[in-house]
């Protein structure tokens, strides 16, 4: 980021619509200022900011000519005394604008990814020509537009913002002057080269805003990442925040973004055959919107439907409905979802994943693999990036082919066992990725088996949460086991999967040597559970499994015992018949 330099600096306005400019007749919509009369004489811009010529006519549909700067003159009379400066941070600089208006002008509800690839390639048209752009949006959507347009404008090093208001400009209590007014210094007076959004003052990165309220002037905020300016009697830059410019390369908008992409929000007692329904082609990919960080209903039926459409190539995308906060796999119906498929937005707005993931499956060329890749990577500061050890490869997330090669890549004295900022090894990210193969490699490589992450958790009870009954054999069969510590409320997670008829998931347990026979919070075990509820497949299930033990190739058990270190100094798991 940059004081921008030279006397004058030109920019683009790309008035879309909104409420900014509205209109109240017969229901509010947006108007043209160019096609009416003022409502008071003017003579002209004010004094250190004039429009540019005029631009020649927009080639693609939507937007139309360059409109008269009446509407923009109207703005600077309105805040500005006479005689003072168009750009109080540098006096002596104009800025000096043109606006080019839509046509027609939007509704911001009605707007699409098509009307916003028209205005990417505006801007991409008139790159060489300006030093900034303000896109002009009604608020409904904005964050949404806002981005979209950060992965369409890719090698930006121009400041692109977006702006407009609550309230329309003509009313004589409004928020429009001060949004439209600051938006223009800033895209004037400095180079930041982001997509932004300015509202109230404050100005957002725009993939990390969202809305937040219809009617207060402070209608947005950014949950994960403060402000990058703040504007008061003094414009303060959080320079530290704004992304640097990478390369000298040329602005380049792509030629598509997928439209076959949706929202889904999970609500409680949500039914299998609604998602089985929506998650249907020509649907490519979905975010879904779950529950605190990341959970979701395990219900068998439910977690099928998703890992089916995984399985056919939809890519779905795991956002947290809360307003702060990221997705985790602190909880077992997190993992269980992450076991059944769906890739984690980590921090991501939900506006944002929708962006990005209409942005990686519109790009030619990629695999399966490598867009699931990209949408697991921070490509536009939308993300906050996992803060582990980079000198790590990280396995987290990736496939078993790509963590093979990984691990193949290392030299004999890499320190595998090296810990994350949460204390997890290799072992674990593998372990709860279900990625057999990775598994055997570093339990080959000495990894140790019953290590414990900073929450006391054990690559078995992460495999254990995923359902992933490979994994679960690999590490029983290297000593794995669980400790009191995990096995200490597992009573009441079984009877809690009983309930739901969740047969993986008890199998998962069973086979990973926990008691079957061990009660709930009520005394229950999980058979009486299942017999209660009528569920003959369960009660049959938890009888077939009375032998105790999980994996048969560990052989008899000795009689019960805690988990702890028995004859040999072997890591021991009493049982008792259900």
């Amino acid at each position: 980021m940059a004081r921008a330099t030279g006397p004058e600096r030109r920019l683009l306005a790309i008035y879309t619509g909104g409420t900014i400019g509205m209109r109240s007749e017969r229901g509010d919509k947006p108007v043209s200022r160019c096609s009416e009369s003022a409502e008071a004489p003017h003579s002209g811009p004010p004094s250190g900011c004039k429009a540019t010529p005029a631009v020649p006519r927009c080639s693609q549909p939507g937007l139309g000519r360059a409109a008269g700067t009446r509407h923009l003159w109207e703005v600077f009379t309105c805040t500005r005394s006479p005689g003072r400066p168009a750009s109080p941070a540098c006096p002596e600089q104009r800025v000096m604008y043109t606006v080019l208006e839509c046509q027609p002008l939007f509704d911001s509800s009605d707007m699409t990814i098509t009307e916003w690839v028209q205005i990417a390639q505006t801007i991409e048209r008139h790159y060489g020509q300006y030093h900034g752009f303000v896109v002009i949006h009604g608020t409904d959507t904005m964050a949404f537009a806002a981005s979209v347009l950060s992965f369409m404008l890719e090698n930006l090093q121009k400041t692109v913002i977006l702006t407009g208001a609550q309230v329309p400009i003509h009313a004589l209590w409004n928020d429009g002057r001060e949004n439209l007014l600051g938006a223009l210094l800033l895209a004037g007076q400095y180079v930041i080269p982001e997509v932004c959004l300015f509202f109230q003052n404050q100005l957002f990165r725009g993939n990390r805003a969202t809305k937040v309220d219809t009617r207060r002037f402070a209608a947005f905020c950014s949950p994960h990442l403060p402000p990058l300016a703040t504007v008061g009697a003094d414009v303060t830059i959080n320079r530290e925040l704004v992304r640097r410019v990478r390369g000298q390369g040329r602005l380049v908008v792509p030629s598509s973004m997928e439209r076959d992409v949706g929202l889904l929000r999970l609500y409680p007692g949500i039914p299998a055959s609604l998602v089985r329904v929506f998650l249907q082609p020509p649907l490519k990919g979905v975010v879904m919107e779950t529950f605190g960080s990341g959970n979701g209903p395990t219900k068998p039926d439910l977690l099928q439907e998703l890992r089916a459409a995984a399985e056919r190539g939809l890519i779905i995308v795991n956002c947290t409905h809360c307003l702060q906060g990221a997705v985790t796999s602190d909880y077992g119906a997190g993992t269980a979802l992450a076991g059944a498929g769906t890739i984690s937005g980590s921090d991501m707005t939900s506006e944002a994943a929708l962006a990005k993931l209409s942005y990686v499956l519109g790009l030619p060329g990629l695999s399966l693999d490598g867009r699931k890749e990209l949408l697991a990577r921070d490509l536009r500061g939308e993300m906050t990036p996992p803060a582990v050890d980079e000198l790590r490869p990280s396995l987290q997330g990736s496939t078993l082919g790509r963590g093979v090669a990984q691990l193949l890549g290392l030299s004999q004295g890499s320190d595998l066992s090296r810990e994350d900022f949460g204390g997890q090894t290799p072992l674990h990210s593998a372990a709860r990725g279900g990625q057999a193969g990775v598994v055997t490699m570093l339990l080959q490589r000495g990894l140790d088996v019953n290590a414990r992450d900073r929450d006391g958790l054990s690559p078995l009870l992460l495999a254990v949460r995923g359902r992933h009954q490979g994994v679960i054999g690999l590490l029983r069969a290297a000593g794995a086991c669980l400790s009191p510590q995990e096995l200490e409320d597992s009573g009441t997670e079984l009877c809690r999967l009983a309930s739901r008829a969740d047969c993986e998931g008890l199998r998962a347990w069973w086979q990973a040597g926990a008691d079957l026979k061990q009660p709930g919070y009520d005394g229950r075990s999980a058979l009486r559970v299942a017999e209660a509820a009528g569920n003959l497949e369960v009660v049959a299930l938890l009888q077939s499994l009375r032998g105790g033990v999980g994996d048969q190739a560990l052989g008899p058990v000795s009689p019960p015992t805690p988990c702890g270190v028995g004859p040999g100094g072997d890591c021991v798991l009493g049982t008792e018949p259900v």
